[in-house]
């Protein structure tokens, strides 16, 4: 297959496995949050301005060109983010490709590297809700980083492939693509620039270096700026400044280090077959990087030196990158999924030439159906995914119906603590700038926020186009200052379903 065909099974083979989850109007609230900031946005709001939420503006530029390229239906938008999985499959692909193959030498084995890389990618992305099925900014911003290693480190351990010097000025500007979406891909930023100093260094080459290391750093300062200088012409240094570091400072929460071990200890063994074959094809390469074969003294012990050199880069990054992650304090599982890229490329060595762990696995029937069982999995995926999202509750598009009839042209409502898809759902402009529930109802993020309550409820307040108020039945986070204020002048009217109480603003006597 040409390598575009490749793209296009990716992506084609990500929709089948992650279908199930399309129909359902939440899988995460964050998901909902790019998507309703994008909406504003698209209307004319500025974000850090009129709309405020923890991320960098990246990831709701990428939501707002998706929604204008698709309409915005829930369905086109999951359809998007697969496909976005399947290009990071594809970047996977390249990479293996890259580091295991080459014209006129193993070049079949590359080949099964690169699929075996991007399967397993697109595999462990949606297996799980919280780690990969959710769309999230790690499946973006992995897109770009992918591509950063595939360019940059994957053909320059590989001794038959040249070194051009404009991969250092791409592999830059796509890692500041990815920082701009969202900051922990300074992980692999400090990853790929550690490589660059110790490939050129063992070569004695200190001019690349230094040129190599200039192109790579002014390229990645390029969309960093780009944001600076579009914020500095609204005259909005000061809001970028403190929801970039103030707010980042205060963001993280402490945690137990058993607990960041127990998080780290969670996911390897959630994906540990994958592990388990990249550790040992790492250790063959680590005890064979010296062997040579009686009537080849060369091709053995380099590739298995290739082999090793590639899997210690690997380390490095999953190094860095749980580093970076857990500085957080907080176990999100979707924070986890910047490791994918990793284990998928871990994993992979398994099927590069001369590879000989495991060997009860390589059944020559699996090899000869392997396609159609790829393809049979992911069809099963699908369909758990659909059976498994089908038994929860979706309260959204209830309460788009609800109110479809009854809102005027300039009147919108104020969900509280969560629901925010409903306002796409609905067309309807949100009534705060903070979008996602937890930035209003959480302790932890009002204080990092520096939030007044009362006076965010007094904006819901004179906004005359906020006629109703909607909440859970029973919500103890929802028990907060904003709701003590807001209550009041409110009145209950109706119920959605059994777990969703309307009110009403009370009318002027």
């Amino acid at each position: 297959m040409r390598k575009y065909q490749w793209l296009l099974a990716f992506m084609a083979l990500a929709v089948v496995a992650r279908w199930g989850s399309f129909f359902i109007s939440v899988i995460n609230h964050d998901e909902s949050t790019y998507i309703v900031i994008a909406d504003e946005m698209l209307r004319g709001e500025v974000y850090l301005r009129d709309l405020i939420d923890t991320k960098p503006i990246g990831i709701f530029w990428i939501y707002a060109a998706l929604i204008k390229l698709t309409g915005g239906s829930i369905l086109a938008l999951r359809i998007a983010a697969s496909c976005v999985v399947g290009l990071g499959s594809f970047g996977l692909f390249m990479a293996g490709e890259r580091v295991t193959g080459g014209k006129n030498f193993v070049a079949s084995g590359g080949t099964r590297v690169g699929i075996a890389a991007g399967l397993i990618y697109l595999f462990i992305c949606s297996l799980f809700t919280y780690y990969g099925v959710s769309p999230n900014t790690e499946i973006f911003f992995n897109v770009f980083t992918i591509a950063s290693v595939a360019l940059a480190v994957a053909p320059r351990l590989n001794s038959r492939s040249a070194d051009p010097a404009w991969h250092w000025p791409v592999t830059g500007f796509l890692l500041g693509l990815a920082m701009i979406i969202k900051p922990f891909a300074a992980a692999e930023a400090l990853a790929i620039g550690l490589f660059m100093v110790w490939y050129y260094g063992r070569q004695k080459a200190w001019g690349r270096i230094i040129t190599s290391g200039a192109m790579l750093v002014g390229a990645f300062a390029l969309p960093l700026l780009f944001v600076y200088l579009y914020y500095q012409q609204l005259g909005m240094l000061d809001q970028l400044m403190f929801y970039t570091f103030d707010v980042s400072a205060a963001y993280p929460i402490e945690l137990p280090w058993y607990l960041r071990l127990k998080y780290m200890g969670d996911y390897l063994l959630r994906f540990s077959p994958f592990v388990i074959l990249g550790g040992g094809a790492l250790v063959q390469a680590w005890r064979w990087r010296s062997r040579e074969e009686p009537n080849n003294k060369l091709l053995p012990s380099l590739l298995e030196r290739e082999k090793l050199q590639w899997g210690i880069y690997l380390l490095l990054q999953f190094a860095l990158v749980t580093v970076v992650v857990l500085l957080t304090g907080k176990r999100f599982g979707h924070y986890q999924v910047q490791l994918h890229p990793v284990v998928a490329l871990l994993a992979a060595m398994w099927w590069a030439p001369g590879t000989t762990v495991f060997p009860w696995l390589r059944r020559p029937g699996l090899r000869k159906y392997s396609f159609v069982l790829i393809f049979l999995v992911a069809s099963m995926l699908g369909t758990a995914h659909y059976f498994a999202y089908a038994k929860k509750r979706d309260e959204p598009p209830k309460i788009a119906a609800y109110f479809k009839d009854k809102l005027g042209a300039d009147e919108t409502i104020f969900i509280i603590n969560g629901f925010q898809i409903s306002y796409h759902l609905l067309d309807k402009p949100v009534p705060t700038p903070y979008i996602h529930s937890s930035l209003l109802f959480y302790d932890h993020h009002v204080r990092a926020f520096q939030i007044d309550e009362v006076a965010e409820a007094n904006r819901i307040l004179n906004d005359p186009a906020v006629q109703y108020l909607v909440r859970r039945r029973e919500d103890a986070n929802a028990e907060t200052p904003l709701t003590e204020r807001l209550l009041p002048a409110f009145e209950e009217v109706d119920e959605i379903g059994d777990r969703l109480l309307v009110y009403r603003r009370k009318r002027m006597e």
